[in-house]
């Protein structure tokens, strides 16, 4: 079974081929794939599909085999594996996702700019000591902002973050960020995914931490998330306004995963 290997900021993923997989059980194979001992090892699996209302129609599953319904670093990742494939063409193109349909803007050196859709809100949340707010990008996140980044770097993420996750006040679960700003227009960044765990870095989280950054006044549009794996530019003019991801989209390998 042939795969791609890719990586948004260090937000890894494997790729594979629609004829690839047909007939496979596509959450068992996300979890044997994105095993870092005995598979590939990654974030979570795309597989592109065709689409009656977009260019191309993502697939995605997390790790863990469960499905999202949005992944911003995996949608970066997707659109330049179309193009240079020739799955699409041109240097725009619309994909459709669970969270709606999402148009990127390709450029020369592979990175790309994401029309998210506006970001929707709902009301704060106390969970486990910390204040989140909680937004979502299509997808669920709850954002915190620490008093600073020595607090946020030294954070045991491993061990707060499912005990948020998997909350009984979040019945789907969510996406946990944490967060520091460092200035009006860069802040720092760990997240903690619903479905994959620790990763280095999150489209839609750096989109979450963005647009409840700039709600609180804590920061101003175009603001960079510096994230662990690298950063992305993040741009939103305010309510009802759709949110703007920048970033790169890079390969790892190709291969063939034998059993």
């Amino acid at each position: 079974m042939r795969f791609t290997k890719m990586h948004g900021v260090g937000n890894d993923f494997i790729i594979f081929d629609p004829s690839e997989v047909e007939g496979a059980n596509l959450p068992d194979l996300a979890r044997k794939a994105c095993d870092r001992h005995f598979g590939v090892g990654a974030d979570g699996i795309l597989v592109p599909a065709s689409s009656d209302s977009a260019d191309l129609k993502m697939g995605y599953l997390n790790s863990d085999g469960s499905p999202s319904e949005m992944c911003g670093n995996g949608l970066r990742c997707l659109a330049r594996y179309a193009r240079d494939r020739g799955l699409v063409g041109g240097e725009a193109l619309s994909v459709e996702t669970g969270a709606g349909i999402k148009k990127i803007v390709l450029y020369d050196d592979g990175s790309s700019r994401v029309n998210m859709g506006p970001p929707a809100f709902d009301s704060e949340i106390e969970v486990r000591g910390y204040t989140f707010l909680r937004a979502s990008m299509g997808n669920p996140h709850a954002v915190t902002f620490l008093e600073s980044e020595a607090e946020l770097e030294a954070l045991n993420l491993k061990e707060i973050g499912p005990l948020i996750e998997n909350d009984p006040l979040f019945p789907e679960r969510t996406n946990v960020e944490f967060a520091y700003p460092r200035n009006e227009r860069e802040v720092r960044m760990r997240v903690w995914e619903r479905g994959a765990g620790e990763t280095l870095a999150s489209g839609s989280g750096s989109c979450a931490v963005a647009v409840t950054a700039v709600r609180s006044g804590l920061a101003e549009s175009l603001v960079r998330v510096v994230l662990d794996g690298g950063s992305v530019e993040i741009g939103w003019e305010g309510e009802g306004k759709p949110v703007y991801m920048t970033g790169p989209a890079e390969y790892v390998c190709e291969g063939e995963l034998l059993s």
